[in-house]
């Protein structure tokens, strides 16, 4: 294979843009590979969340350490439900610590919109209980 073969080759390879060329003539075998740069177009992305108003998140949270209780007894039912409107009166839920019961009541007005405490967990002063909406 003389120079100009691999000249052609280089050329062909050039002209139609291609990455990778193998080519073999008699006992002779060569392969040309070149990285291609191409330019890559990315489409402008749409920011969804700039689009929708941003709601603040609100919680109500724990004002003491101890276990949380979602009811005042174990067969009664919760204080308050997803969907339930409350307001800063309203208890969530009961703190026990050291014997003493404390009554949780809610920082925030708004509607119960998850509930992050599960009864009988350990809760810290200042721990996020229920996200409203």
């Amino acid at each position: 294979m003389e120079i100009d073969d691999i000249a052609a080759i280089v050329k062909i390879l050039n002209d139609n843009n291609l990455s990778h060329i193998s080519f073999k003539k008699g006992d002779s075998k060569i392969s040309v590979s070149k990285n291609i740069n191409r330019e890559i177009q990315i489409a402008d992305s749409i920011d969804i969340a700039k689009e929708q108003p941003q709601q603040e998140m609100r919680y109500i949270v724990s004002p003491t350490i101890g276990t949380f209780y979602a009811a005042s007894d174990p067969e009664s039912s919760p204080f308050v439900t997803v969907g339930q409107t409350v307001t800063q009166s309203t208890v969530v839920g009961v703190a026990e610590a050291m014997k003493m019961m404390t009554n949780i009541l809610a920082d925030n007005e708004g509607v119960i919109a998850e509930v992050l405490v599960q009864d009988g967990d350990a809760i810290e002063y200042g721990q996020k209980l229920f996200r409203l909406s």
